[in-house]
């Protein structure tokens, strides 16, 4: 395997001036193109490279990863329902868009909702604030978003305590005597 970013028709002379002017890989190219095996320091290259529409530094890499993955997908059905849904799954959660024609009463024509459920961890509604201008250049031209309706469900595994249950009886406790 070469460490060389030079085509294998390269010329003897051009293989030669690479070796002196650029340090050796450290990492195998192959990996480069690939959001998988890419090197966690070249991912916003990858990332200007594969187009991606919203990014941010402060993203965990593991986000990174879904975000540059997700965005071939999200080009290719741009305008189109599914690929608002992706846009809003680089969040952890359940994301439903619910179209005026799927809820006439409330939505006038053109108009739609992203639904969030979040069931594995808190959501930060600036997250979801962010990813606003990202709805926008997935959406259609026509459509307009109304709403973005969070929902927090969280499961308690051990069923020790009820503090809600405790919060209520100290609140409404006998004060007299």
């Amino acid at each position: 395997m070469t460490n060389s970013l030079l085509p294998s028709n390269a010329s003897q002379l051009e293989r030669d001036v690479e070796a002196v002017i650029s340090p050796p890989l450290s990492f195998p190219t192959r990996h480069i193109r690939s959001s998988r095996d890419c090197a966690e320091h070249l991912l916003p290259y990858l990332a200007w490279e594969s187009a991606v529409d919203d990014w941010d530094s402060n993203w965990s890499v593991e986000r990174k990863r879904k975000v540059i993955q997700d965005s071939s997908y999200i080009h290719k059905k741009r305008g189109t329902k599914s690929a608002i849904e992706r846009v809003a799954s680089a969040i952890n959660g359940q994301v439903k868009v619910i179209e005026w024609f799927e809820d006439e009463e409330r939505l006038a024509p053109g108009h739609f909702e992203v639904s969030y459920l979040s069931t594995v961890e808190p959501i930060d509604i600036s997250e979801l604030v962010k990813l606003v201008p990202a709805f926008n250049a997935a959406k259609n031209l026509r459509s307009t978003l109304d709403n973005i309706v969070v929902t927090s469900q969280v499961k308690n595994l051990s069923k020790y305590i009820c503090f809600s249950r405790q919060r209520i009886d100290i609140k409404l406790g006998p004060w007299g005597a």
